[in-house]
């Protein structure tokens, strides 16, 4: 058998956890090369508009090897962070930092996460590069819903490249970039290849923003980030109704499955709806979205190696390994979270 035809095989939406898996050991290390990553998440989850954690909630839902953690804990201090993902390799990586005892880890994927103990309400959820991944997005997206709270908001922080021009950077960006350095520092060179076409197909803001609204989100925004990644990555934003959808809840529980059998119909992309959807405004790099303001901290760039640091306030400077980076992008590491750990 064919390289090629083993990784179409082994590579798709309802088993791409373990292709993660086989790449756990070397994701930080990848990610970390790749300019403004981390602050880019806090800038996410800064979005949300949350303020200051204690007595909230928080569900980080594929956390992988808990870079996402990071940002909801040093962006919504004090809160309490359910954090899951459906690769036990990821989450082993993630168990070995240091932790507050205000994370708890827990294996699972999204349509499983009653059968681990794991309910609603939420007073927020960050799905990083989790919607783009899944068997069907707005499926997905129709579940992250019945978690939350009402009134409360999801930030979905992802790839999205729409047009010809979008298209046309994202090539860009994984030839001369992305690809290299996942086959040099993550291993698993067949899974950035398999992201690459699945969000170059998947259509742009404009479909993410349809699918939430179709899902049922309300006040819908989307901003882009700063630096090498403008107009790749985005903060997608969306609140539960303070009316309760109960026929959409009802829908989004009745059709969770067990994971063995979670075979949706794959998410083909953009459809006819999709196509037809109209131009949304895209907030710059500064936008704030929920929030009234992104702090100066959330945006600094640190310098930081990753996750040698000691506590939520301060990490040691190192150079960044990834080596020059675009001038428009002054973004850099963020500190490491606080000792303790909780498990699940």
């Amino acid at each position: 058998m064919s390289g090629q035809a083993w990784e179409s095989e082994e590579i798709r939406p309802s088993t791409v956890h373990r292709a993660y898996g086989r790449g756990a050991s070397g994701f930080d290390a990848y990610v970390g090369t790749i300019p403004g990553y981390r602050t880019h998440l806090r800038v996410s989850a800064s979005r949300m508009g949350l303020g200051d954690g204690p007595g909230l909630r928080l569900l980080d839902i594929g956390c992988g090897t808990g870079v996402s953690t990071e940002a909801l804990l040093t962006t919504v201090k004090g809160a309490e962070v359910v954090a899951v993902d459906a690769s036990t390799e990821m989450l082993a990586v993630a168990r070995k930092k240091n932790w507050s005892p205000r994370v708890t880890f827990v294996h699972s994927r999204l349509e499983t996460l009653a059968e681990a103990g794991i309910e609603g309400p939420f007073d927020g959820i960050l799905a990083s590069y989790l919607v783009s991944n899944l068997p069907d997005a707005e499926h997905g997206l129709r579940l992250l819903l019945s978690l939350l709270a009402p009134g409360a908001p999801l930030a979905v922080h992802d790839y999205a490249v729409g047009g010809p021009r979008g298209r046309t950077r994202w090539a860009t960006a994984n030839w001369s970039y992305l690809l290299p350095m996942a086959s040099m520092r993550w291993g698993v060179s067949d899974l950035a290849r398999y992201r690459m076409k699945r969000v170059g197909g998947a259509g742009g803001p404009e479909q993410m923003v349809h699918r939430m609204e179709r899902a049922g989100f309300e006040d819908v925004r989307v901003q882009t980030v700063g630096g090498v990644q403008q107009h790749l990555v985005h903060t997608f934003l969306g609140r539960r109704p303070d009316e309760p959808d109960l026929v959409g809840e009802r829908y989004a529980r009745s059709s969770a499955v067990p994971a063995g059998r979670w075979e949706v119909s794959p998410d083909p992309g953009p459809g006819p709806d999709d196509a037809a959807a109209e131009p949304v405004t895209e907030g710059g790099p500064g936008d704030p979205g929920y929030a009234d303001e992104i702090p100066d901290e959330v945006r600094e760039d640190t310098g930081g190696a990753g996750d040698a640091g000691a506590d939520e306030t301060g990490a040691d400077e190192a150079e960044n390994p990834a080596g020059p980076a675009d001038p428009a992008d002054t973004e850099g590491e963020p500190p490491t979270p606080p000792s303790g750990n909780r498990q699940v």
